[in-house]
């Protein structure tokens, strides 16, 4: 069918005409009504009267309750009464609506204009009061509040190694944005919260610092495991080793989730290593110790028997442990934490002592000592005993120390550790040229030649009051015998 031009002007003036009266239908329909698109506090009121419209919001408050959702079944029931929820002013509204009504209703439909009226009010006061007291934020018995813990690196026992433990983001909430939500909820009328909405409440809660896929967190593992691999190893001898690994290491590492760090905690290195050295000292112990009388005694004390070099064993440490392991052995190690792998993370080392006894005996420390060759000093008796192969060889009386604070012989075990045929001893109160010098002690005890004019009057007591320094006294040929039957190292015991 063809249209010829007169035809075609008369439909075009057909629609115009059905468009100026529906035009005119749809200003006639919003005379005394909202226009499309108007809301009071989100409340829907297009195309209701302005009577309808107060009615509805109205009944909408005296009703109301808002039903807020947490994390972890958390709930929290806010009613408009609590809060003094109710409907501002109908001059405020009416305004609003006036000036609506000012402009065309065509203005709203075609040009994206609409009404958004605030038509609620409430006690921000008590808002407040309430929420302060609300179980999300103050818990309960069966509802524990937690803050947000960093993801981070923990020792995994089944693994052997430093694995990335997940962040929980616990249920902690951020005040503020808390309220915020609230009150914006409230005053848009709406009857639910979820708070564990992330995208539109991402930050009521409190956020972990650290999250399990950052990379920083990736890189903190590393260094981690860096430190954490290594089997550092003492041949103690005798089949016995100690190695400091990772069961140990890996309370000796620090990890700081606030600052992004992994540090290596020398101190508790050190105290591992402390205990390790004690292990295996032996000086000082109590000894069971057979007298020239025949008599068993305990003597403990001095400075005879076995100590590690503390500071040589923390240098030795710490050097192995600054030395990040191979790439490749550590990978291989996580995959397979075997016998096998764990070698190839080995670092060999021997002990440095400090000093040394005659045998270490593991069972039994006490038993470090040469039976066969010592000496010993009876303070009670004032007499010095020397064995040679298990037999007393030599034996002759001393004065020892004046029985006071400052000069006393000490007790205890020694050993011979230095001898000179001429020596001179000096004090605060002396310096006396002597012959056959056989240290005992490194604060300067040790048997040597006196020169001294009262041998005549030797006793058993004599030395409390008339004694030395501290040495072991005597006489020229004693002091030469003594220095030519001992040998450094020999233990000398002195006792009561």
């Amino acid at each position: 069918m063809r249209i010829t031009k007169k035809q075609g002007g008369i439909i075009g003036g057909a629609v115009a005409v059905v468009l100026i009266a529906a035009a005119i239908g749809v200003h006639a329909h919003y005379q005394n009504r909202w226009y499309p698109g108007s809301t009071f506090n989100k409340v829907d009121v297009s195309g209701m009267t302005y009577e309808e419209s107060v009615k509805k919001v109205k009944k909408s408050i005296d009703s109301y309750k808002l039903k807020i959702k947490g994390r972890n079944n958390g709930q929290e029931v806010i009613s408009g009464k609590e809060i003094d929820l109710a409907f501002k002013t109908e001059s405020h509204v009416k305004d609003a609506y006036k000036k609506q009504h000012s402009q065309s209703v065509f203005s709203t439909i075609f040009g994206g204009k609409k009404n958004k009226v605030t038509a609620v009010a409430l006690s921000k006061q008590k808002l407040k009061a309430k929420l302060k007291q609300s179980v999300l934020i103050k818990g309960s018995d069966t509802y524990k509040i937690t803050k947000p813990v960093d993801a981070t690196i923990v020792y995994s026992a089944d693994k052997k190694y430093g694995v990335i433990q997940k962040e929980d983001e616990g249920n902690y909430l951020n005040r503020k944005a808390f309220y915020d939500a609230v009150e914006k909820s409230i005053e848009s009328l709406s009857n639910t919260l979820n708070l564990t909405d992330e995208k539109k409440n991402p930050d009521v809660y409190k956020k972990p610092g650290l999250y399990h896929d950052d990379e920083e967190l990736k890189q903190m593992q590393t260094t981690y495991n860096e430190y954490l691999l290594h089997f550092i190893q003492w041949d103690m001898g005798n089949n016995v080793k100690e190695t400091l690994g990772p069961d140990a290491l890996k309370d000796c590492i620090k990890v700081n989730t606030k600052r992004h760090t992994v540090k290596l905690d020398q101190p508790a290195v050190e105290k591992w290593l402390e205990s390790f050295c004690l292990k295996y000292k032996t000086q000082g112990i109590a000894r069971t110790f057979k007298t020239h009388s025949g008599k068993k005694i305990k003597v403990s004390g001095g400075d005879y028997g076995w100590r590690i070099d503390y500071d040589k064993v923390i240098e030795q440490a710490m050097k192995a442990l600054k030395k990040a392991p191979d790439e490749s052995a550590i990978k291989a190690y996580e995959k397979d934490p075997s016998k096998e792998n764990e070698q190839a993370l080995l670092t060999s080392l021997k002990p440095v002592y400090s000093h040394k006894g005659y045998r270490m005996d593991y069972t039994n420390k006490q038993n470090d000592w040469d039976t066969q060759n010592y000496s010993e000093v009876d303070l009670s008796a004032q007499e010095v005993f020397v064995y040679k192969k298990g037999k007393l060889v030599f034996s002759t009386t001393c004065i020892t120390g004046k029985a006071t604070p400052d000069r006393i012989t000490r007790t205890g075990v020694y050993d011979i550790k230095e001898k000179k045929l001429t020596k001179t001893l000096t004090g605060a109160d002396y310096s006396v040229p002597t012959r056959y010098w056989t240290r005992i002690m490194w604060t300067g005890t040790g048997y040597h030649y006196s020169s001294r004019g009262d041998w005549g009057s030797w006793s058993p007591t004599y030395y409390k009051t008339n004694g030395s320094h501290g040495c072991v006294n005597l006489t020229l040929s004693d002091a030469r015998s003594v220095y030519n039957l001992t040998k450094i190292g020999d233990p000398v015991f002195i006792h009561y």
